[in-house]
C-alpha cells in the first residue's frame, strides 16, 4: 500500500473587514468570502481594491468569491467593475454559486457586463482551483 503526502492549504495572510474576509491561502489564490447582507456598491468595491491591493503587494493574482447569505451588488456597482479591472490584483475570478439567484447574477455578469480578464462560475471549490491554476499571472 501507497502512502502519499496530501499537501496542506494554509492561510498565507487574512484581512477581515465589516463586508468581507479575504484570506491569501498557500495555494497562491485569494479567497473573498462576501458577509451575511453585504451590499456591493460603488464605495464598497474601492475599500476592497484597496485591500486586495494590500494583500496581494499589488501583484496579479487568481481570485475565488464566495457569498454568505442576502449578498447583493448594486447595478452601479455591477456596470464599474469592469473599468475597474485595469487597476485591480485580480488575475482571474472564481465565483462559487451555491443558489440559483447567485449562478443567475454571475451569468447575467459574464454576458453583459462582458469582463476583460478571466471569470467564470462554479458550483464546488475544487474545479475553480482546478482552472485557477491553468492561468499563468505575472
Amino acid at each position: 500500500m501507497m502512502v502519499t503526502k496530501k499537501s496542506i492549504i494554509t492561510n498565507i495572510k487574512e484581512i477581515d473587514s465589516k463586508e468581507a474576509n479575504i484570506v491569501l491561502k498557500s495555494n497562491g489564490i485569494v479567497y473573498v468570502l462576501f458577509k451575511d447582507d453585504c451590499v456591493l456598491d460603488i464605495d464598497l468595491q474601492f475599500r476592497l481594491l484597496d485591500l486586495y491591493n494590500e494583500i496581494t503587494s499589488g501583484k496579479l493574482m487568481p481570485f475565488i468569491f464566495l457569498a454568505a447569505e442576502n449578498v447583493m451588488i448594486t447595478k452601479e456597482a455591477r456596470d464599474n467593475a469592469t473599468s475597474l479591472e485595469s487597476i485591480s490584483p485580480v488575475g482571474a475570478s472564481a465565483v462559487i454559486v451555491n443558489n440559483l439567484a447567485y449562478k443567475l447574477i454571475a451569468n447575467f455578469y459574464i454576458r453583459f457586463n462582458k469582463p476583460k480578464r478571466p471569470f467564470k462560475s462554479f458550483s464546488n471549490e475544487k474545479e475553480a482551483v482546478t482552472w485557477l491554476k491553468s492561468f499563468k499571472m505575472s
